[in-house]
């Protein structure tokens, strides 16, 4: 008598036969549905299993994004033409970037088996021929993203095919194409009134009046523009794209403003326009409100001036790039700090600026509160302004602090705002500045080592979201329970700095993110007794440094009020184990590099000398733990 199977279950009798596939017997949908899980070049692998895994691995419905990217060295030109004509309609998003081998032919074949493309990338793909690259715009009216730059086989011809079957172009960047001018580019301008980004980086021709008034009249729903390199573009130019004409821009005697309609430009790059002065800032000064990223490298002739013009009027600014613009000087930056941009500030980027000075520097980085990238490379700083910067980082990370202990004492789960205690809160590149010593990698080191007492009564006893199953516990100082007292860390800053202190300064950022702090003060003290020459004036500084009330500089409190052997207060110790700070200076004193010191220092170029799994840190952060928190 045959056994009846439970309703709703599905069974599927496999043949133990050899050589048989047993998943000849699942439906395609399903296995389509699996396939899917899987990443692309896995795909490809899995090809080989066998006829019917190759049917499957190559359907068009697992390929609606091809990046070629990530693949295209292990892969010969056929295979990846075979890959593209197979998916053919099903491709909406394709990235050839850097895919320089494809010939004629192959370009040809895959020119015309697409016909559904919404992005496509093309950069650096030399040898894309031109009849394919016309015939895949033709065959692609929908497309809304197209990135061509560095692109030989792009002409004028081509922008005119792009205006004529691409309306609906949205995004479009046809930088450092040179057989692409300002006579191509019009055409599209014209045409595509959807256009909101544009990026024509190094083109020629663009200083032409016509094409200006072009660009002009499509300000109006641009939100992206790049014109960098464009070393024939003048002020006069730029004053077209803003008022229209090259005359003088006529400014109201009432309220003072020109009477120019002001544009949606959030991005701007003029880097490397190397005739442009002050005065195109100040046409700008009311024509790009909106603007937010704004980048103007290897600019000589900028003053003063100029910004004092423009920054009053972008209160948005959060991305600035002045990086080899010699005549800038701490006026500009008191400007900044003055303006309500400063409030808004995330980068700031001064390279080679050599004019720039510890006073303008530090003032910018005391009315910034939300700046977290400065670049100040070949520039004449001091060690007064990374010292500053620590001391700006200590009060941010108070404001912080207070908001989440008031969070903390209304019973709101505050581990959110906790996440900027955690991370890195501030980048700053000082390498190749005469004037910084030694002792500036030593304060970043010592402000990275300190932590807070911190009480997460209510916070703890709060429920967290259940974690993946595929996650192990974690460790027991970073389990927390109710009335717990906590170390919390302060913040990270990210110095880069001269070369010889550059290992040492990330092996011991990498020491603090794994939470291991003892290791990263050996490190900060081995390194400061190393470069000193004097051990015992560098610990005593540094103990005194950690005592303050209520800041802790690693576990030194802890360290003076125990046993030799990690035993609380009170207990019988070995008297000759006892951790006095007479003992530890002694012990100390080196005249040679200590042995963590030496691991960072001796680990070959490329390698990490700590050895830290990224995985286990990002684990320990999706769990709600804190890198750093050890219980007291």
């Amino acid at each position: 008598m045959p056994t009846l199977e439970p309703p709703g279950t599905y069974s599927v009798k496999v043949c133990q036969s050899k050589g048989v596939d047993p998943t000849d017997a699942l439906p395609r949908e399903l296995l389509l549905r699996i396939f899917s899980h899987l990443s692309s070049f896995d795909l490809l692998k899995l090809s080989a299993v066998s006829r019917s895994w190759y049917d499957i691995c190559y359907d068009g419905s697992l390929w609606h994004t091809i990046d070629a990217t990530q693949y295209y060295t292990r892969l010969s030109s056929a295979q990846l033409t075979r890959l593209i004509t197979r998916s053919g309609k099903y491709v909406k998003d394709l990235n050839l970037r850097g895919c320089i081998y494809l010939d004629i032919f192959e370009s040809l074949g895959i020119a015309k088996s697409l016909s559904n493309l919404l992005f496509i990338s093309l950069e650096g793909s030399r040898k894309f021929d031109h009849n394919a690259l016309t015939q895949l715009i033709k065959n692609n009216s929908s497309l809304t993203h197209a990135d061509f730059s560095s692109l030989m086989t792009l002409t004028n011809a081509s922008c005119f095919t792009i205006s004529s079957s691409c309306p609906n172009l949205v995004s479009l960047d046809v930088s450092w194409c040179p057989y692409c001018d300002a006579n191509g580019l019009i055409d599209i301008l014209r045409s595509c009134k959807f256009l909101r980004d544009l990026r024509i980086s190094g083109c020629k021709g663009v200083e032409d009046e016509s094409f200006m008034r072009e660009l002009h009249n499509s300000a109006r729903h641009l939100r992206r523009l790049s014109m960098a390199s464009c070393t024939s573009l003048t002020d006069e130019s730029m004053r077209v794209l803003v008022s229209g004409s090259r005359d003088r821009i006529l400014i109201d005697p009432v309220t003072r403003r020109p009477h120019i309609l002001p544009t949606k430009i959030q991005y701007l790059n003029l880097s490397y326009c190397i005739l442009l002065t002050s005065q195109t800032l100040s046409d700008l000064a009311y024509a790009v409100p909106d603007l937010y990223e704004f980048e103007l490298s290897g600019i000589p002739a900028i003053l003063e001036d100029g910004f004092n013009a423009l920054i009053p009027n972008t209160p948005n600014l959060t991305y600035l790039d002045c990086e080899e613009c010699s005549q800038l000087s701490d006026a500009t930056l008191n400007a900044i700090a003055r303006a309500d941009c400063g409030k808004m500030l995330r980068h700031g980027h001064f390279s080679f600026c050599e004019n720039l000075t510890d006073e303008g520097v530090t003032n910018l980085l005391k009315s910034c509160p939300a700046l977290k990238n400065l670049e100040l490379d070949n520039t004449r700083v001091t060690d007064e302004v990374i010292n500053v910067a620590v001391q700006v980082t200590r009060e941010r990370v108070g404001k912080v602090l207070d908001t989440l202990q008031r969070l903390v004492d209304r019973g709101e789960y505050g581990a959110p705002q906790a996440e900027d205690l955690t991370g890195v809160i501030m980048r700053l590149a000082t390498y190749d500045c005469p004037n910084l010593t030694w002792q500036s990698t030593l304060s970043v080191m010592r402000r990275n080592e300190e932590r807070v007492l911190f009480n997460r009564r209510s916070m703890a006893s709060r429920e967290r979201p259940a974690p993946s199953q595929d996650l192990t516990d974690p460790p027991e100082h970073a389990r927390l329970s109710q009335g717990d007292t906590v170390l919390f860390p302060t913040g990270f800053i990210q110095l880069k700095c001269a070369y010889d202190h550059q290992k040492v300064i990330d092996g011991h950022l990498q020491f603090l993110l794994m939470g291991d702090f003892d290791t990263a003060i050996q490190l900060e003290r081995e390194f400061a007794e190393y470069c000193s020459g004097d051990p015992e004036h560098e610990f005593l500084r540094y103990a005194q440094l950690a005592v303050r009330p209520n800041l802790l500089v690693g576990n030194l409190p802890a360290l003076l009020n125990r046993g030799g052997d990690g035993s609380a207060p009170g207990q019988n110790n070995n008297a000759s184990n006892n951790f006095t700070l007479g003992n530890i200076m002694r012990s100390r004193r080196r005249h040679r590099r200590g042995p963590i010191l030496s691991q960072v220092l001796d680990a070959p170029p490329g390698d990490d000398p700590v050895g830290i799994d990224e995985g286990t840190v990002l684990h320990h952060r999706r769990r709600g733990s804190f890198a750093g928190c050890v219980i007291v």
